[in-house]
């Protein structure tokens, strides 16, 4: 049945196709947490931003690079108080002191950031 309302559902496969010249199948992610996890699974920037070895939060190691190279590339900006203020409003928290102070956590997502 192809009616409406039915669970039926026709889809194109488009991942096959092969994009035109100057075109790319892969979108720049959008989100926060999109762009969290490209960043932090990107090996170039381990010394700049990284998880913490137990996987529950991540910290910005080098704060004037993480200004500099990473907030332009994927925010198209270099504030990093701007950067904070984001990641405070999709909800993560910063752990203010101890052996993960300084770093950053959800209460939902824990190394892979899909919100």
């Amino acid at each position: 049945n192809n009616s409406p309302g039915s669970n039926y559902y026709v889809y194109s496969d488009f991942s096959h196709v092969q994009p035109e010249f100057g075109e790319s199948h892969e979108a720049a992610p959008r989100t926060l947490p999109a762009k969290l996890n490209s960043m932090l699974s990107d090996p170039a920037l381990s010394d700049v931003i990284a998880w913490q070895p137990h996987g529950r939060s991540w910290r910005i190691l080098d704060r004037e690079r993480f200004s500099t190279e990473v907030l332009p590339t994927y925010f198209e900006h270099s504030n990093y108080n701007s950067f904070i203020r984001l990641v405070n409003a999709w909800g993560f928290r910063r752990v203010p002191h101890g052996i993960d102070g300084d770093s950053h956590y959800h209460e939902v997502r824990k190394q892979t950031l899909t919100l």
